[in-house]
């Protein structure tokens, strides 16, 4: 249950992440004010932060709980003031608990941590990210160090009960930490994912933080492991070398102990039987010359001695050292200074005014498997006696001492001491303690005095169910063992370790963050500063001034990149000043190279012609050019070539001489661009390539073949029509490629209508905004005054380029031709569209019929009356788009065909007038065709195919 309470607790901040990420991207949230979506995402993560304190996994003693993840996750990735507000609100409910008594233990510490919880998020968020979203890894780190302090608060926050906070971090700290750090890292991982954040595939150079932040990662933790590896080396070797000195320290108390009651116990005894040996007189009855007899009848008296106080054997020595009495028959008339360095010698010392002498346990001269335990006292006539007993005896005598000296000894807070029997291991220190034989037993087993070295060190389980630190000695025939619990041992090592790692993880982060900043601001944003301006610099606004002088090292750069761009400036002003002689001098070559004189032909009337071209700042690529051909084509062409500067104008001047040469010699304008595309291919080395239109139009019949080599589409505008975009599939540019065949195309153009051609420096002028001038709109320029001259049209449509352009700079040239067909005649005939312009152009027509046939002047002047009456007819009531005029020289007759798509009329039917009436008497009209009738031989009409047909037969004489 409280696993499942664990994942619900870490999985709930992910999930209101999700909430609000979805909110913001998929509704209206967005429009909610910032500071009202701020205070709602921290009331949201602060009641997160208050729920996840309801995780209680030690039943009063602390909470296990993952609080500090909301507060952080909330600042973040949503904002400072949502962070801060969640901390808040979820810490004064921490506090709120504390005050009533209702909190756990470190209820404190977790108010406080969540409330900093919140800052660091919002501090993090604003000064390290730039109010960005971090990367998961930060998350995780953050996560986590945030977690740090709030152990360390726990420390801070129970200084008078040190060994409880340090179990109860000791406890939960790992987990708190990482389930913290995860839930933090897991909302930014799931995030990114639903932002679809992508790693980009392409290695990209990393910016100066990344690469210093991860430098300064990497030296704060090889730092941080060697001092933690450090202070857990030097501590543990403390804590090992206290609980040895304090074992030591304790055995040999209690050893003192046992010696001081077995010496006490054995003294009191040799006194009383040196004090009955006195008074019985044995002493003065005997000596070393005594017979056997005496010997015996006074070893009596000591036996009885022996059972009396229960010791092994009693020595009575004289004043020469001579045993001269024993319990022990075979030591009688023994010398103690024998065995020099022996056990023996050493009770010399009191024929020596030395009055008792206390020997220790252990073996005896005559058998290195005997051990006993000797006393002297000196005697009042010289001589002492010599008393001693083995372990059984003494330890008999002391058990209570025993039992007191282990009793009462305490190792640390839980250690203690056992007293064994050295033979048998059997336990004679006081149960009270908690000892029993059955632990003392299980004890045993593990523990071997013969392996385990006297007064050394070990470790070993199984007392009281501890792992325990365990010392032995030997003395008076016992072994005392010590005995300290490892965790207490070692407690001052693991709380010295735990907070030092903790102090180091907030120092080093505090450092990081701390130099990460100063690294930021000192060196980072200054050089974002100057990078702004650089780039300013490099995108030709050279008067940016590059103004940083936070530092003596960034003013001194400021004022080098300064000096630097100034001086560049006068370079600059010098080589532009240079370039723009070669330019105008360039732009004068080009210019002149094309037809710059309208119009070009001013003996032709039958067509009209004009073409400007307004060059950018550099020289460019744009041209245009026409020619007449045989006196009945006319050739045209835009082209744009690749590029800009001088060799795209050197080009242009190629392909130009190219064009023109191929054209005058008559092929058609498909092959035309076949034979330049060869051309141009060979040795482009460059890699340039010309956008063409040429097109031929017959002046003898309005037939117009073009070819489109990747150009603009040009417009056309038919009789009284609206211009409209000529579409064809365009072919290849030219040089692109070789061996392409170029296709052509044929329009009928008729008397009055109109094509316009460009380069695309018209369509993609561009303004302020960056907006293009665009196909439509030069289309509605055109049709604004749709019976304008082609030269006032061009005019016009420069006009409305500039004024859409504005102050904005031009960056291509703006090329423009147009042509106009006003008629077109042959032989026999000529095709106009009436209007009053074209009339001179009929007669002119007929006169040069007249002349050429050698007519005689009557029958000029009737054509010419007859012409001029039936064309002025036609050009003010018929309504017609175009009319033919033909003029058929036969034998003795001449035919004029009269032509025209107006409305359905036919003159003939029109009463001829009374011409005996008055003027004012006869009725208006019907006089010219009356006319007509009169001076021809024959007149017909008919209607045939849409048109108008009026024949008109002259004779000859």
């Amino acid at each position: 249950m409280v696993v499942f309470r664990l994942v619900m607790v870490v999985l709930m901040p992910i999930l209101l992440s999700i909430i609000f990420y979805i909110l913001e991207k998929k509704t209206k949230w967005r429009e909610v004010s910032y500071k009202k979506r701020q205070i709602i995402i921290g009331f949201a993560f602060g009641i997160i932060a208050y729920l996840s304190t309801d995780l209680d996994t030690s039943v009063r003693v602390v909470q296990f709980n993952v609080w500090t993840a909301a507060p952080l996750t909330a600042g973040l990735l949503f904002g400072g003031t949502a962070g801060v507000l969640a901390g808040v609100l979820g810490g004064i409910q921490c506090l709120i608990a504390e005050l009533s008594g209702a909190a756990s233990y470190g209820t404190l510490a977790c108010a406080l941590g969540t409330i900093l919880a919140g800052f660091i998020g919002a501090a993090c968020r604003k000064y390290m990210f730039d109010n960005k979203k971090s990367s998961c890894a930060y998350g995780l780190v953050i996560g986590m160090a945030v977690e740090v302090i709030h152990m360390l608060l726990i420390f801070i926050t129970n200084m008078d009960d040190i060994n409880t906070a340090f179990a109860v971090v000791r406890k939960y700290a790992i987990p708190m930490i990482v389930v913290n750090g995860i839930s933090v890292v897991l909302a930014m991982l799931v995030i990114s994912i639903m932002g679809k954040e992508k790693r980009k595939k392409q290695k990209e150079q990393k910016q100066i933080t990344q690469t210093f932040s991860v430098a300064l990662c990497i030296c704060v933790m090889v730092a941080f492991a060697v001092t933690s590896i450090f202070t857990f080396v030097l501590q543990n070797k403390i804590g090992y070398r206290s609980a040895n000195d304090l074992l030591r320290l304790n055995i040999q108390d209690v050893k003192a102990d046992i010696m001081d009651a077995s010496d006490r116990n054995l003294l009191e005894i040799t006194h009383s039987i040196a004090e009955e040996i006195a008074a019985s007189g044995i002493c003065e009855e005997i000596n070393s010359e005594s017979d056997d007899a005496t010997r015996e009848s006074k070893r009596t008296i000591l036996n009885e001695m022996l059972n009396k106080y229960q010791v092994t054997d009693i020595n009575i020595i004289d004043e020469n050292g001579i045993i001269i009495l024993s319990t022990y028959k075979d030591f009688d008339l023994y010398y103690m200074g024998q065995d020099k360095g022996g056990q023996a010698e050493e009770f010399l010392c009191l024929l020596d005014e030395k009055e008792e002498y206390v020997q220790g346990y252990g073996p005896v001269d005559y058998s290195d498997e005997i051990s006993r335990k000797y006393a002297g006292v000196a005697l009042t006539d010289g001589g002492f006696v010599q008393v001693g007993y083995g372990a059984e005896q003494f330890q008999d005598s002391i058990a209570e001492e025993v039992q007191l000296a282990a009793q009462n000894r305490h190792i640390g807070q839980d250690g203690l001491v056992m007293i064994c029997k050295e033979e048998t291991l059997e336990i004679v220190s006081s149960p009270d303690f908690g000892i029993s034989e059955e632990v003392f037993n299980s004890f045993s087993v593990d523990f071997d005095k013969d392996s385990a070295e006297e007064g050394e060190f070990f470790r070993i389980a199984g007392v009281l169910g501890n792992e325990m630190f365990c010392m032995y000695q030997k003395t008076e025939g016992y072994v005392i063992i010590g005995c300290l619990p490892v965790e207490e041992a070692l407690f001052s090592r693991d709380i010295s370790v735990c907070i030092s790692i903790f102090m180091q993880i907030f120092v080093f982060s505090a450092l990081f963050v701390l130099i990460y900043l100063l690294v930021k601001r000192i060196v980072v944003d200054n050089i974002h500063k100057i990078n702004i301006s650089l780039s300013k610099i490099t995108s030709g606004d050279l008067n940016t001034k590059v103004d940083v002088r936070d530092n003596k090292e960034f003013a001194s750069l400021s004022d080098d990149i300064n000096y630097t761009v100034a001086t560049l400036k006068d370079y600059i002003a010098e080589a532009a000043a240079r370039i723009d002689k070669d330019l105008e001098f360039a732009k004068a070559i080009q210019l002149s190279a094309l037809p710059r004189v309208f119009p070009p032909y001013p003996n032709r009337s039958d067509f009209d012609i004009y073409a400007t071209m307004d060059t950018a700042k550099e020289v460019g690529g744009d041209f245009y050019d026409f020619y007449l051909l045989d006196n009945d084509k006319l050739g045209f062409l835009v082209a744009d070539v690749s590029g800009k500067g001088i060799p795209a104008a050197m080009f242009m001047m190629t392909a130009k001489t190219i064009i023109k040469s191929y054209v005058e010699a008559g092929i058609e304008v498909n092959d035309v661009f076949t034979k330049v595309n060869e051309k141009l291919c060979e040795s482009n080395e460059a890699g340039m390539f010309v956008t063409a239109w040429l097109g031929i139009l017959d002046l003898t019949t309005g037939v117009l073949s073009y070819a489109n080599a990747g150009h603009n589409f040009p417009l056309l505008r038919k009789k009284n029509g609206a211009f409209e975009y000529l579409k064809c599939r365009p072919n290849l540019f030219l040089a692109g490629m070789e061996g392409v065949k170029y296709q052509k195309n044929e329009l009928q153009l008729q008397p009055g209508d109109e094509i316009y051609l460009y380069t695309d420096g018209v369509t993609e002028a561009t303004n302020a905004q960056e907006e293009l001038f665009g196909d439509d709109r030069l289309r509605d320029t055109l049709n604004k005054n749709p019976n304008e001259g082609v030269e006032m049209r061009l005019k016009t449509v420069k006009e409305d380029i500039d004024k859409f352009v504005g102050e904005a700079d031009q960056f291509d040239d703006i090329t423009m031709l147009s042509v106009k067909l006003k008629f077109y005649q042959n032989e026999d005939s000529i095709v106009t569209s009436p209007d009053m312009e074209t009339t001179e152009s009929v007669w002119a027509f007929i006169d040069s019929k007249t002349k050429k046939a050698g007519l005689s002047g009557k029958v000029t002047n009737r054509i010419q009356v007859v012409v001029d009456e039936i064309y002025s007819n036609i050009l003010r009531y018929s309504e017609a788009e175009y009319a033919t005029v033909s003029c058929i020289l036969e034998e003795e007759i001449v035919k004029l065909v009269f032509r025209d798509n107006g409305m359905e009329y036919n003159p003939l039917e029109k009463e001829d007038p009374d011409t005996t009436l008055s003027i004012e008497e006869r009725a208006i009209g019907g006089l010219g065709i009356y006319m007509v009738k009169n001076m021809a031989k024959d007149v017909s009409y008919e209607y045939v195919e849409g048109q108008n047909v009026l024949t008109v037969t002259f004779t000859l004489v």
